[in-house]
């Protein structure tokens, strides 16, 4: 391996860091807020190919930007904000949010006087108990529902190439569904499948359809079909046992809507 990636001890990787570190703080001086890393160098899960990670919080308003980079060997990304920006992306629920949160409640601080970042965790777990039930249903209805109708349209057509990538979509949604009901933040997209499977109250078909993904036995059109069918069944039953209606009509919208 003479390009790209290349393996750096825990030690140096630390080195880099604290040396980046203060580069920031001596740049931004007394408009710092706050200076923290994230990612598998804070959960101390790096590992030898790993790149650094950074919050960088400084005082001013609307600042959203990032210094990425590389110097052949290694990779770090600073994201700068100002506290504004990062605590509205914070309160932010989407179908994604177990995977994307992490980031901004598992933080180490490098350097943070006023435990901005302490504000920062809570901001994030606080949201309420009804905007995690529509998020839960936007996913079923937005993207787990439409994907079933894609495998199934695939099948009628006889055109299987699709069906591994619709495979892996539905099991990365499904996990992001429990992840979302549980408010369980998973350790990073590559721990997302055993981290979800590991959980409790998943779908009736979830964790078989999991394991086929991560085995990659993708082969047989006909093994995905059908475990995809028993998934949706299981995620229609795990819907209802939560109150979740999945059925609506325009006119109820509409109206919903004028309240």
């Amino acid at each position: 391996m003479k390009s790209g990636p290349q393996p750096i001890t825990p030690e140096q990787r630390r080195l880099t860091m604290h040396t980046i570190s203060q580069t920031l703080q001596d740049h931004y001086q007394n408009q710092m807020v706050a200076l923290g890393v994230y990612g598998s160098l804070e959960r101390g899960t790096d590992g030898p190919f790993s790149d650094i990670e950074m919050h960088c919080i400084i005082q001013g308003e609307e600042i959203d930007y990032s210094y990425e980079w590389s110097t052949g060997p290694w990779k770090a990304e600073v994201d700068v904000y100002s506290p504004e920006v990062i605590l509205a992306q914070a309160r932010e629920v989407d179908g994604d949010w177990s995977i994307t949160h992490g980031a901004f409640v598992h933080v180490w601080p490098l350097f943070d006087p006023q435990n901005f970042f302490v504000r920062l965790k809570e901001t994030a777990l606080s949201q309420p108990e009804e905007v995690f039930r529509y998020r839960i249903k936007e996913v079923i209805v937005g993207d787990l529902y439409e994907l079933v109708g894609k495998v199934r349209n695939a099948w009628t057509a006889q055109n299987s190439a699709c069906l591994p990538e619709y495979a892996l979509q539905l099991v990365k949604g499904t996990a992001c569904l429990v992840g979302l009901a549980q408010r369980h933040l998973y350790h990073g997209s590559g721990n997302l499948f055993q981290e979800a499977l590991a959980l409790p109250d998943t779908p009736q078909g979830f964790a078989t359809l999991c394991r086929r993904v991560m085995s990659g036995r993708l082969s047989s059109p006909r093994a995905i079909v059908h475990e995809v069918n028993v998934l949706w069944e299981g995620i229609e039953t795990w819907a209802l046992r939560r109150n979740l209606v999945l059925e609506d009509q325009l006119d109820e919208l509409l109206n919903k809507e004028k309240r």
